[in-house]
């Protein structure tokens, strides 16, 4: 009887030590935040430096930053985090991880709600695609240039996760092609000199960046792009406090 009592005890103090839904170890400090700020994902860990705070949440919760809500300081205030899981985890694990952190920090309180969102909706032409399907197994090959991509073997999810966070706007995949393809998008040969310069003074993309690409998609792979608004997954912060507490 006391053998097993005693094994009851242990395995109870492994089960307590090891909470799969929390970092085993984080530190989370407030910051500036600043252009040099990154994300960095490894099989166990999550670093962000100088990320703003909304980025976080988005990240987190697997959403772009359109897609999340609340006070309008969350975009002014950076955060400086450093996570370790107690054993190797997923992305989305990782992800569910920093859900319970913010939560613990910074007392992050949310709920989902639909919105009607201005998006960008992606068709196939009526004279077909232009992209190279493609049978290939192993991971596909998504890379990015400049003002230009390339998917070798490539799903059109990744152009379209691309598109939506680079142009910021929700991209609703509505042409109905699975599987994968090989395809090249270059936009130079649309940018101006006046949008260069433009685009030398802002963080964010070009006001036209939306008619350009959608410009370029029809002409280069065969794919419409039209602007309407869509029912959208957001997600709405309750309650956040801007001052994390203690590690």
């Amino acid at each position: 009887m006391r053998e097993i009592l005693t094994m009851l005890l242990l395995a109870a103090g492994s089960a307590m030590a090891a909470d799969p839904a929390r970092f085993e170890v984080a530190s989370v400090k407030v910051t500036e935040p600043a252009r040099g700020e990154s994300i960095q994902v490894g099989t166990d860990s999550v670093s962000m430096r100088r990320l703003r705070l909304n980025m976080c949440i988005a990240w987190a919760y697997d959403l772009r930053e359109d897609q999340v809500s609340g006070p309008g300081w969350m975009n002014d205030v950076g955060v400086d985090i450093q996570a370790k899981a107690a054993a190797p985890a997923k992305v989305d694990e990782l992800r569910g991880m920093m859900q319970s952190l913010l939560a613990e920090r910074f007392k992050l309180a949310s709920h989902r709600q639909i919105k009607e969102l201005p998006s960008l909706v992606l068709t196939v032409s009526k004279g077909g695609h232009k992209m190279q399907p493609v049978e290939q197994e192993g991971s596909p090959s998504f890379q990015t240039g400049k003002m230009n991509l390339t998917g070798k073997g490539a799903t059109l999810a990744q152009l379209i996760n691309f598109l939506s966070h680079e142009l910021r706007f929700p991209v609703i995949d509505q042409t109905g092609l699975t599987g994968r393809f090989n395809y090249f998008l270059d936009i130079a040969s649309y940018i101006t000199e006046e949008m260069r310069k433009d685009m030398g003074a802002s963080s964010g993309p070009p006001p036209d960046a939306p008619t350009i690409v959608a410009q370029a998609l029809q002409s280069q792979l065969g794919l419409k792009m039209d602007s309407k608004k869509m029912p959208i997954d957001t997600l709405v912060v309750d309650h956040l406090e801007k001052a994390p507490t203690e590690n």
